[in-house]
């Protein structure tokens, strides 16, 4: 306030306001700050009154870095959204398939909305899948399996070459079956809420939906901790994906008892993480890991 009569003082009103120019690019600090706002109200009550760890605390000591992870992503959302789209359309937008996309246009809505979510689905079981398996890739993926307390914020830790890869590789048939925009809109509405709550802290019962659709339970045994359950539950939405390829696994009413990486030196903090994958050559499979942290 003080600062606020002082420039009014010295003359403020006087000045000539120069014309702010539109521009292509910008920084998503508006989206940051509305979905920071919705998520904290929507997470943090349900966290609080049903938690899946009764001890874990809504400030745990990664919080700070997953909030990082959190600012970077919706700061870079139009970034990403861009990026993402781009080799869809460089590698697949020879395609003339007006004919089918006006097919898939021409379906009931539900329809058409089930068949984004399945054809996307699938791509990202198998990219998921391939994250897990190949040794350079993990490196990234690794990131985002990091984190030893699973709550809202635990989603957005995602290596952005992870994120690139990911995202771009869903979004290869969205493009390419030409689903309309209200169903491409759909679709990333509800996987940016849909992820913060498969690894919140919580353990509401979602009776049978479950089988249906992922839920916490059925994603918190994807971040096991123990060797056992590792490879399992790769589909980010339908279970079914997983059952069809052998990796399936959802126990009653049974939890992890813990989640993370088993490596006792695995980086700290966003920056070293963000650098952590480069380290090595990606040609190079002595990566300095555990052989049963590969999944």
């Amino acid at each position: 306030m003080v600062f606020i009569l002082l420039t009014i003082f010295i003359g403020g009103f006087d000045v000539d306001p120069r014309a702010v120019n539109k521009t292509n690019w910008h920084l998503g600090l508006d989206w940051l700050l509305l979905d920071l706002f919705l998520m904290t109200l929507i997470f943090i009550p349900i966290e609080m009154f049903f938690p899946k760890r009764k001890e874990q605390s809504t400030f745990h000591e990664e919080w700070r870095t997953d909030l990082m992870y959190f600012t970077v992503s919706h700061l870079l959302i139009q970034f990403f959204g861009i990026i993402t789209q781009q080799p869809a359309k460089l590698f697949f937008g020879w395609m003339g398939l007006s004919e089918f996309q006006n097919w898939v246009n021409s379906l009931p809505f539900a329809i058409e909305l089930f068949l984004a979510f399945f054809v996307a689905d699938l791509f990202q079981y198998w990219t998921h899948r391939i994250f897990h398996t190949h040794h350079f890739l993990w490196r990234f993926h690794s990131i985002h399996h990091s984190t030893e307390n699973m709550d809202w914020l635990a989603g957005s830790r995602t290596h952005f070459v992870d994120i690139f890869v990911t995202r771009s590789m869903a979004f290869i048939p969205l493009y390419v079956f030409g689903f309309s925009t209200i169903t491409f809109n759909v679709y990333v509405i509800f996987m940016a809420i849909h992820a913060v709550l498969i690894h919140a802290n919580t353990r509401i019962n979602f009776g049978f939906l479950k089988y249906i659709i992922a839920t916490p339970q059925y994603h918190h045994w994807h971040h096991c901790k123990n060797p056992k359950f590792y490879g399992k539950n790769f589909a980010t939405v339908f279970p079914f994906i997983d059952k069809l390829f052998g990796t399936y696994f959802l126990p009653k009413d049974e939890w992890p008892e813990d989640t993370g990486l088993l490596e006792a030196n695995f980086p700290k903090g966003y920056v070293k993480q963000a650098v952590y994958p480069f380290t090595k050559s990606p040609f190079d499979k002595d990566l300095n890991m555990e052989d049963y942290s590969k999944r």
